[in-house]
């Protein structure tokens, strides 16, 4: 019997499986799952205003004000002699408990 042989039953598989996607795409374009325009801007205006408050909003607006720069600058500058006083101090201490 030629339809119990491997071909044709990889035939009929390739063909039912073909039919199965054709009939899924089909369905699909009919309905239209997909989001709607104004869903998928909603959705970006959303994601847009939860950049602003991330740390990424926060580095772009400290980057775009000159003032907020210098402020940093001038507290950058003022942080490391600090850091240096400090660590100094501590290994004075350290060695003064040595002794």
């Amino acid at each position: 019997m030629w339809m119990q042989k491997k071909g044709y039953k990889l035939f009929i598989w390739f063909v039912t499986t073909s039919f199965f996607f054709a009939f899924g795409a089909i369905v699909i374009s009919m309905f239209r799952f997909g989001p709607t325009e104004q869903e998928a801007m909603s959705f970006m205006m959303g994601m847009m205003k939860a950049m602003e408050t991330s740390l990424m909003g926060l580095s772009m607006q400290v980057k775009e004000d000159a003032n907020v720069q210098r402020l940093l600058f001038e507290s950058v500058q003022f942080a490391f002699p600090l850091l240096a006083i400090s660590i100094a101090g501590g290994v004075y201490v350290r060695c003064r408990r040595k002794v």
